[in-house]
């Protein structure tokens, strides 16, 4: 990004940091750089510093980044020309997670995919980025497509505030964006001091039922997240939690994903045996799984990657 490109609005909103956060951004806008600084007087919480960056904004697209998620090397570049070319709803960046150094941990397959896929529908879209939609650094969102109605304070303390605006903009299009190349990197294990099950489980779904009775959403779309939910977000973390490699609050997770779920294959195929197992063996069989699944993923990118080549030696010749 040029330092002058008007097109580009930067607002910094620092959550009554401890560190030397003001001291590093007075220092930009010292250099001329525009940077729209707002710091609050006490911590808000991560849902009311959202908000107020959603709210403030004023261009027609927002992307909110997480203060150690990482815009990589020419992303706004070509952000700015994916968004310039139409009317989208969302356009979800492909990210990597990195725990110490995003530059080296950068995987090394599949990085020579380059480009957008457009979805003109909601199932397709949805398979593609399902859960992802949840992480709100990878998700700019057309804030011009938001029901003026929608009261986004109403998922305040939900700790996914950002589904409200995120889902407003994605049902009211019919035009979204999957970014294949990766564009952001994303710090691992990094938050905790939440109910994990809580948030992604009961929050999530009463954000899922408000779309749905509220704004007449057909519940389909909501059961493809939740299928890719107990298929490996809630096996994944419940792990993470058991192995203590991620840091959460204390809770029973069987005891709220079934009420939720019971009704659910893949809650009693991958996520009940995560809680139920001893968690080295739960760790050992998740982690087959998840290979099986990487390569999967790995297939279909090369197959994507050969059938771009191909249709661009068709337009050569």
């Amino acid at each position: 990004m040029e330092k002058g490109d008007e097109r580009v609005e930067v607002l910094i909103s620092d959550n009554d940091s401890t560190d030397n956060t003001s001291e590093v951004i007075n220092n930009y806008i010292h250099n001329s750089y525009a940077i729209n600084y707002v710091r609050n007087r006490e911590d808000i919480g991560a849902d009311r510093n959202f908000l107020q960056c959603f709210n403030s904004a004023t261009g027609k697209y927002v992307l909110i980044l997480g203060d150690d998620d990482i815009l990589l090397d020419g992303a706004v570049g070509k952000i700015l020309d994916i968004l310039e070319k139409d009317n989208y709803g969302v356009v979800n960046l492909r990210s990597y997670g990195f725990v110490n150094d995003f530059i080296s941990e950068r995987p090394k397959g599949c990085g020579y995919l380059k480009g957008y896929d457009e979805y003109n529908d909601l199932d397709s879209f949805l398979i593609k980025v399902n859960y992802f939609l949840t992480f709100v650094s990878v998700n700019v969102i057309n804030k011009s497509l938001v029901n003026d109605n929608l009261n986004l304070e109403r998922f305040l303390e939900t700790n996914l505030v950002h589904l409200g605006w995120t889902f407003s903009a994605l049902f009211n299009s019919n035009k979204n964006i999957y970014v294949k190349e990766y564009l952001v990197a994303a710090k691992l294990y990094n938050s905790g001091g939440y109910r994990l099950c809580h948030v992604f489980g009961v929050n999530n779904n009463k954000i899922f039922d408000i779309f749905v009775s509220e704004y007449q959403i057909n519940k389909k779309f909501f059961e493809i997240i939740n299928k890719k939910m107990l298929l490996s977000f809630f096996p994944a973390n419940i792990i993470r939690s058991r192995m203590n490699i991620i840091s959460v609050k204390d809770e029973k997770p069987y005891n709220i994903l079934f009420p939720l779920y019971k009704r659910y294959l893949y809650f009693w195929v991958f996520t009940f045996p995560a809680i139920v197992l001893p968690k080295r063996m739960a760790f050992f069989l998740f982690s087959i799984v998840d290979v099986l699944r990487k390569l999967l993923q790995f297939f279909l990118s090369l197959v994507d990657y050969m059938r771009a080549k191909l249709f661009m030696a068709k337009v050569i010749k």
